[in-house]
């Protein structure tokens, strides 16, 4: 056997591989422990690492086919890293939003309260402000006065525009409510939707978990499809660019920063992010500008979007 053999089987291997689990994620998902696992615990990171050595082991060798193959590799791997190509607009925007899970607190309200000044938002959409000290939200609060606050169970809205209405829809079988409000812009009225996902646990529970975010995606989808005109559904969706549950919410809106995000907007984990899993979705509106800002406030970062109404 040539020695060029071996890498070349192995590249082309991993091609296919790599085809397979595109097919597995789009098609299958969570609909399988092995699936989930590869939908939303494998880093997409790992398989961009893979066709890279490739490629390098490949151009070592002098192996055509090989190098072609890992060429093809990383074709087929950037999308499932999620990479935007860099947006750029004058276009200006009607508001800035921005969603964040505080994870109850645990950064401190000075912190939280820091991050928030430093993107000056219009609305701020937490998530997990359950369980936090009695003292800590009235602190929160405090620091950022301009704002008024609507909250539902864990989840809150902060705003500086006017709130002209709010509602709370408790889902069905959990102990989460979607939290929903009508706020008047300078260039019209919007509804910002706000919710929390059920994390799929990487241990015994995963179908339960699986079952609870299908309802959750139930009752949200059809919250939304109630609410008439333009429409920024945001939170902590515990959901990557990729599975069942992504692709459906796709299906109904847009997301803001696919639109105009640059690189790979990764939240989470904030101190070294490997997954992009909070979400801005648009209906009737456009995101001008997507980022998400470098905080240590949380154990996400957040994610700020200035949007605007075509």
């Amino acid at each position: 056997m040539k020695t060029g053999r071996p890498i070349v089987a192995v590249t082309w291997g991993f091609v296919l591989l790599l085809l397979l689990l595109h097919l597995a994620v789009a098609v299958i998902a969570e609909r399988t422990v092995a699936t989930l696992l590869l939908t939303y615990f494998v880093p997409p990171q790992v398989w961009t690492l893979c066709g890279v050595l490739l490629l390098l082991s490949s151009l070592k060798a002098r192996q055509g086919r090989a190098t072609i193959g890992s060429l093809v590799a990383l074709f087929l791997a950037l999308p499932l890293l999620g990479w935007n190509i860099p947006h750029s607009t004058a276009a200006q925007s009607s508001f800035r939003l921005m969603t964040y899970n505080i994870a109850r607190g645990a950064g401190g309200a000075s912190e939280l309260a820091d991050t928030v000044r430093q993107q000056h938002p219009d609305v701020v959409c937490l998530q997990e402000i359950n369980g936090l000290q009695a003292t800590m939200f009235p602190a929160l609060l405090r620091q950022l006065p301009e704002y008024s606050v609507v909250q539902a169970r864990e989840v809150a809205l902060l705003s500086r525009l006017p709130v002209l209405n709010r509602q709370e829809t408790p889902i069905p079988g959990t102990t989460r409510s979607l939290l929903s409000a009508s706020i008047r812009t300078r260039d019209g009225q919007v509804t910002v939707l706000n919710t929390h996902f059920t994390t799929v646990p990487l241990r015994s529970g995963w179908a339960g978990a699986v079952e609870s975010r299908t309802r959750q995606e139930q009752a949200f989808l059809s919250r939304a499809q109630g609410i008439p005109g333009a429409l920024v559904a945001c939170g902590d969706f515990n959901t990557p660019p990729r599975g069942l549950v992504y692709a459906a919410l796709k299906r109904h809106f847009t997301n803001a920063f696919e639109q105009a995000g640059s690189g790979l907007g990764l939240t989470f984990p904030a101190t070294l992010p490997l997954a992009r899993i909070d979400h801005v979705w648009l209906r009737q509106a456009e995101a001008v500008r997507a980022s998400v800002p470098v905080s240590r406030a949380s154990d996400h970062r957040p994610l700020v979007v200035d949007v605007r109404f075509p």
